[in-house]
């Protein structure tokens, strides 16, 4: 392999020594970045597809798309049951820590060779079983996120078309269209309609931001007589419905996984903390400012997914706008679980950056298949809140949560300064590794009896339903 990164189509192939550490060059230009191919499964000037294509500018508009999606439009309602002063400092917890860890993972990926995902980062900890079980688990996350996606798109066809449609055609429309956006092979293809994504459904949450100040009253309070908001500042809820609304928090921030495939598109890998601080403080204020803004006006009538609080005409309008923005949500997330499909089935061979035909087999198979699931599951569990519950704890706890504490104890395994800063460091690992037990544990059994309790109270629908 050339020291300059540039490779010939055998070098393309070669075979990474994959979980060892990298090698860094002293080159004075490069301020002793990692060579761009060193370790890097996708290639550059291959001659083949190029993957390496993001700059740090587009990478951050992935980023706040990846997390700016479903999790949004559960924040206003996951306030109006733990209050808004203990939803506030849970917001701004939340990001600082999914942040930190996701600069754990930059790091460890930096650290270790041919480390594209997460499911690689616990092969190189615990071996191949630990590989299987992390791979499960981002699949699993990526699947059940796509078909809240499918969810809230249905819905907003279903408003649009006036209820004239059943829900299960909607959402079919739905996964059709994200199965061929979701296609696309590179990140940086999908760059500019991420934009466009992005601009959408942030477009629709400010329009309903600013409806609720000007409507009489929200769409779900009493249409005459008096009425109470009932907006509190600290919510005195029950065990279940207090951890499902801290979990549903929680999963605003739970796409961090994802971000460690997207730095295997980068141009250069070592721009990422920029693109990560910048994205996730955005993330934050708007979470923070959209969340409390849409609670204060609609109080205990708020919504779930949030765009439907304010009712009529604007609903109509903030749904219409967003649906670009929720394609491209759930286009981004099968992406990234067809690309792990990809890299796991092809990784090392001349099929992963080839136009051949096994290559656009295995992608389209994996598009398509992860796809299908997501439709699924979006009609076996047709209710929005408790499906983003489900992804927080069962599946966000473990991959945002426990993998990279696990990783953090790792990187430093070696290092056995007693300073207080590094005890201390370790000891965050530490809690947040039990943190994310607990709420995989307990958060899990609370989000499935949630569920088990809006079927038996009639609440919601029967699965395959209009």
């Amino acid at each position: 392999m050339s020291p300059l990164g540039v490779n010939s189509n055998h070098d393309a192939v070669e075979k990474i020594e994959f979980g060892a550490e990298r090698v860094v060059t002293a080159d004075v230009h490069l301020k002793a970045e990692i060579l761009e191919d060193d370790g890097e499964v996708f290639r550059s000037n291959t001659g083949s597809a190029e993957f390496r294509a993001l700059g740090w500018i587009r990478t951050t508009i992935i980023l706040m798309k990846l997390c700016f999606a479903t999790g949004v439009l559960a924040i206003p309602s996951a306030l109006s049951v733990v209050g808004y002063g203990p939803g506030i400092i849970l917001l701004i917890c939340w990001g600082s820590m999914t942040t930190y860890y996701a600069y754990i993972m930059y790091q460890f990926r930096m650290k270790y060779r041919g480390v594209h995902n997460i499911a690689d980062a616990a092969a190189v900890m615990g071996g191949p079983i630990a590989r299987e079980i992390a791979g499960g688990l981002f699949l699993l996350t990526w699947v059940l996120a796509t078909g809240s996606g499918l969810i809230g798109l249905a819905q907003g066809f279903k408003i649009l078309a006036e209820g004239r449609v059943c829900t299960v055609v909607w959402t079919m429309v739905a996964a059709i269209c994200t199965a061929l956006v979701a296609s696309i092979r590179t990140l940086g293809k999908l760059a500019i309609l991420t934009w466009i994504g992005f601009a959408s459904i942030f477009t629709a949450v400010f329009i309903v931001v600013v409806g609720v100040t000007q409507v009489d009253r929200p769409a779900a309070a009493p249409q005459t007589g008096p009425y109470n908001l009932e907006v509190v500042s600290v919510g005195s809820p029950g065990f279940v419905a207090g951890l499902t609304a801290v979990i549903n928090l929680f999963a605003g921030y739970g796409s961090t996984p994802t971000f460690m495939p997207v730095i295997a598109e980068m141009k250069k890998p070592g721009q990422f903390p920029k693109a990560l601080f910048t994205s996730q403080g955005a993330l934050a204020a708007c979470y923070v400012s959209f969340g409390l803004v849409v609670y204060f006006y609609c109080g205990q009538y708020v919504a779930s997914p949030s765009l439907a609080s304010a009712g009529g005409l604007l609903e109509k309008v903030s749904y219409g706008i967003s649906i670009p923005g929720f394609i491209m949500t759930s286009t981004l997330w099968v992406h990234l679980a067809a690309k792990f499909l990809l890299v796991r089935v092809l990784r090392d061979s001349d099929h992963l950056q080839s136009n051949s035909i096994t290559h656009w087999a295995t992608w389209l198979g994996s598009t398509v298949g992860i796809t299908t699931l997501s439709f699924v599951i979006a009609q076996a569990i047709p209710f929005f809140s408790y499906l983003i519950g489900l992804i927080g704890s069962l599946c966000c706890a473990p991959t945002c949560l426990i993998i990279p504490g696990l990783m953090g104890l790792y990187i430093s395994k070696d290092d056995d300064s007693r300073s207080k800063t590094k005890v201390a460091i370790r000891g965050l690992h530490i809690f947040t590794i039990i943190l994310g037990a607990f709420i995989t544990v307990a958060g899990t059994y609370t989000t499935v009896q949630s569920i088990i309790d809006a079927y038996r109270s009639g609440v919601v629908g029967g699965a395959f339903t209009c």
